[in-house]
């Protein structure tokens, strides 16, 4: 929507997503109806129609909004007064925990089921998402090196992919096909350390 909402238009629009997000993991997109999503977040279907255009409009409005919080969540984690490494493994925690919190998982196999169907939402959540965050990064990872708190050669254009792909693992796959075996905390945490590590012994 390009027109501002009023305060009370953006709490219907926030719970119409909130209502199509707990509809669409639980019956599918498929299987979910507009009526559904009304039934549960109240309003009407000239609302929806309003805010989103139809059910393909709203479906790509949760995957997008999603991807937005993700990157608005890590966007602001407090990081000034941090050392590299502090501020790195705060990130590497938050990215993780991201990546397999349940409902973003299940998103993310719902967009890729769909992606046929949403072939330009994809590249458009990819683009507002992962890249995003690693322009974010690398930007953080400059920062560091300008204030002296990265020490060697300037930040490869790769450093920050390089970086959430370490962090990233096989985690993700074993979230979503087999959650039973994820480590527990400790080994996480041992994991991001490790990880910091080997990018600060890097530069």
């Amino acid at each position: 929507m390009t027109q501002q909402l009023s305060e009370r238009g953006q709490r219907r629009r926030q719970a119409l997503l909130d209502a199509a997000t707990h509809t669409f993991l639980q019956h599918g997109y498929d299987r979910t109806t507009l009526d559904m999503i009304i039934a549960e977040a109240g309003g009407s279907r000239r609302s929806l129609y309003e805010y989103f255009g139809d059910k393909r409009g709203l479906f790509s409005a949760v995957i997008a909004h999603h991807a937005h919080k993700m990157v608005h969540d890590i966007r602001s984690l407090e990081l000034d007064g941090l050392t590299a490494r502090e501020g790195l493994e705060l990130l590497g925690h938050a990215f993780f925990n991201a990546l397999t919190d349940p409902v973003n998982l299940e998103l993310y196999r719902l967009l890729i089921a769909e992606g046929a169907a949403f072939a330009q939402l994809g590249q458009t959540v990819y683009e507002a998402g992962p890249h995003m965050l690693q322009e974010q990064l690398q930007l953080y990872l400059q920062c560091l090196h300008d204030r002296g708190l990265l020490s060697g050669a300037q930040p490869s254009p790769h450093a920050a992919r390089q970086f959430f792909g370490m962090i990233k693992a096989d985690f993700q796959l074993c979230a979503l096909l087999a959650p039973s075996q994820l480590p527990d905390e400790t080994a996480i945490t041992a994991h991001i350390q490790s990880c910091v590590t080997l990018l600060l012994d890097n530069h």
